[in-house]
């Protein structure tokens, strides 16, 4: 399983609850939605972004041994794509409303791509590993996970 992307997951939910705490944790569920999502935007998003930065610009060929990939060009732009995503996270510290539909769309787009590159990947090597079925699980549920906060946090699905 990509055990960072979970780490990032947790981190994000971790980060969340203490500003919950900080909040006195309110009584209003759309609330608590509304800032462990915004948590999700800030660390997990973000994360992403200067993780992936670091291995998919700044250490392209280490990262593209590691994994078996060729390498080349398409790798830095991968990486890049990642940076847009966490700077979208941050970004939503300031804008809210719309915005922040447009970071979720970006996340779902980017969890669409790790959903179809595993799925491949066992399609290809004819293999259902333990590996790859842990993280089309956890596609499918980080996915879900950020839906549901968004519909509980109300008022992001609305067209102004």
């Amino acid at each position: 399983m990509d055990m960072w992307f979970l780490v990032l997951w947790l981190l994000g939910i971790i980060s969340g609850v203490v500003h919950l705490y900080s909040l006195g944790f309110p009584n209003d569920w759309s609330e608590i939605s509304r800032v462990l999502l915004l948590h999700q935007f800030i660390v997990t998003f973000g994360l992403v972004g200067l993780i992936g930065c670091i291995i998919n610009i700044f250490r392209a060929d280490q990262t593209a041994k590691q994994l078996g990939w060729p390498g080349g060009p398409f790798q830095v732009k991968y990486g890049f794509s990642q940076v847009g995503l966490g700077v979208m996270g941050i970004m939503a510290i300031w804008f809210k409303g719309p915005f922040w539909i447009g970071v979720l769309v970006t996340m779902y787009i980017y969890g669409l791509s790790g959903l179809w590159s595993h799925t491949y990947e066992m399609v290809k090597n004819r293999k259902a590993d333990g590996i790859s079925i842990g993280n089309i699980i956890m596609d499918i549920f980080y996915q879900a996970f950020i839906t549901a906060l968004s519909i509980w946090a109300g008022g992001i699905w609305v067209m102004q």
